[in-house]
């Protein structure tokens, strides 16, 4: 019975500091080893923790959303180079066959150039900007109020553990007793002093203190691994927990606790930042009824070369002949003329294919790929207005103005979370420094009763039943304390979590 009631309370006190604060709560592998601090493990959890850093994730991209909206007020640039080559044969264009127009059948490279050059500026870039810096304010608040639930998880979880380490402690010096009270026994029994039994019953409650010890270490075990997953970090072989925190009085105001928990908690902070987030997302809404402004520039060049260069001289050459060919046939013409003909005759022997005309024609050609020929500039400027687009805008505002209301009923949810958080946790502090203090003497009277009924059966004045009620009722009382004194520690961070920043003195803390 007396163990049953131990393991309830214990789960009592590590549930009642969990909720307490879990409910605030909206990658290398390291390992722990040697003495570990509170802050220490804080410090961990805020570089390892998974979920923590899932979270703190999410600044970079609302920093970059920010920096881009900045740079819509920005002109875009563009450019692209494209090659193409094109083998020896006729093309077709439909039913007819590049021999149908004359087109030979050599092979060809091409090459293009192209810069553009746009500028879009319309109403809701201005409150686009401005929608995204609030947007990076609230990720940086939910950042905020994640690490400062982190640490309070952190903290939750090492004062689990400690009144783990402590509850061994407890364990064993109630098996020293039961080791005391056994040999007491067996020694008036080797005497003839006392019965047989006293011995048996003593072996019995020194073995049920063995199982109490072995039960407290597995708990200690469990809850210190559970410490390294709120880190975040793999399991060690072993390290200790070396902060102790000592029962103060505090000297705190309600009235103060709950205007410092409206003013700057993390969480509140956070709600707001939203609520101002929806804010600006509705202006951005309402922006779509403004105009628009675009305008582009872009400039181009091609450039293409025939590959064959005997190709390119045959027609270069052909080109000549002809000339040549026409010339004298129009001399032929006006010879037999009786008026004869302006310009005729001529001198054809000009039309001659030359080695200079040859060199011309190859370096016109080797222009493939950069010295292309430049095309016109393209100058374009479009503004346009918005009249009816079929009830999106509406639709869009009148969310946007859904989200916002939500926020700001989130927000004042919060706020009423707070001040009856606040009120209960302190509440819960001033009853637990009563309980402390209640348990406190109770302890002092079951350390005299104990040491009272073993003289007594010492001395063969009361029997072995009275010294097992004594035992008993010690072991009862410092569990009773300590459970009294975790419950403390446990309201303290339980108000500072409602609060929403750090209350306890530096001095309370032993290093």
């Amino acid at each position: 019975m007396t163990r049953a009631r131990y393991g309830l309370t214990e789960r009592l006190v590590a549930l009642l500091l969990f909720f307490a604060l879990s409910s605030g709560a909206s990658a290398g592998a390291q390992e722990v080893q040697g003495p570990l601090t509170l802050d220490d493990a804080i410090q961990m959890a805020r570089r390892n923790n998974p979920t923590f850093l899932q979270t703190a994730n999410d600044e970079d991209p609302a920093n970059w959303a920010f920096r881009e909206s900045l740079g819509g007020f920005l002109p875009s640039f563009t450019t692209n180079m494209q090659g193409q080559y094109l083998a020896p044969g006729i093309p077709s264009t439909g039913i007819y066959t590049g021999s149908d127009f004359g087109i030979g059948s050599t092979d060809y490279y091409f090459s293009g150039y192209n810069l553009n050059l746009s500028y879009n500026l319309s109403g809701s870039s201005f409150f686009e900007v401005a929608s995204a810096r609030a947007s990076q304010n609230a990720t940086k608040a939910r950042i905020d109020a994640a690490e400062y639930n982190l640490e309070s998880a952190v903290t939750v979880q090492y004062l689990i553990a400690l009144r783990a380490r402590d509850g061994v402690q407890v364990a064993q010096r109630q098996l020293d007793r039961a080791q005391e009270n056994q040999e007491l026994a067996q020694a008036r029994v080797d005497v003839g002093a006392a019965i047989p039994t006293d011995g048996k019953q003593a072996e019995v409650e020194r073995g049920r203190a063995e199982v109490a010890l072995l039960e407290a270490q597995s708990l200690l075990r469990t809850e210190k691994l559970r410490l390294l997953e709120q880190i975040g970090v793999d399991m060690a072989d072993e390290y200790d927990l070396v902060s102790e925190f000592g029962v103060f009085e505090p000297n705190w105001d309600r009235e103060d606790l709950v205007d410092r928990a409206l003013a700057r908690h993390p969480s509140l902070l956070a709600y707001r930042a939203q609520e101002s987030a929806g804010k600006a997302q509705v202006r951005q809404a309402w922006s779509g009824y403004f105009p628009s402004l675009y305008f582009q520039a872009s400039w181009s060049g091609r450039a293409r070369q025939i590959g064959d260069t005997k190709y390119l001289m045959d027609q270069a050459e052909g080109s000549v002949l002809s000339r040549r060919q026409n010339c004298e046939f129009w001399n032929n013409v006006a010879s037999g003329l009786t008026h004869p003909i302006e310009g005729y005759p001529a001198d054809c022997s000009q039309y001659v294919w030359t080695p200079a005309q040859e060199a011309a024609v190859l370096r016109a050609n080797d222009v493939f790929p950069f010295d292309f020929r430049s095309e016109p500039l393209s100058l374009y400027l479009q503004v346009s207005l918005p009249i009816f687009q079929g009830f999106s805008r509406q639709r869009q505002v009148a969310e946007a103005r859904a989200a916002a209301e939500d926020a700001r009923f989130n927000r004042r949810a919060e706020e009423l979370r707070l001040q009856t958080a606040v009120t209960q946790a302190y509440d819960e502090l001033m009853t637990a420094i009563d309980v402390v203090e209640i348990e406190g003497r109770n302890r002092e009277v079951a350390t005299e009763q104990l040491e009272l009924a073993q003289e007594r059966y010492r001395l063969g004045a009361a029997p072995f039943l009275e010294l097992l009620e004594a035992q008993s009722s010690m072991a009862e009382a410092e569990r009773d304390y300590l459970n009294a004194t975790y419950r403390f520690h446990g309201a303290i961070w339980a108000l500072e979590a409602a609060v929403g920043e750090r209350l306890r003195p530096d001095a309370a803390t032993v290093r």
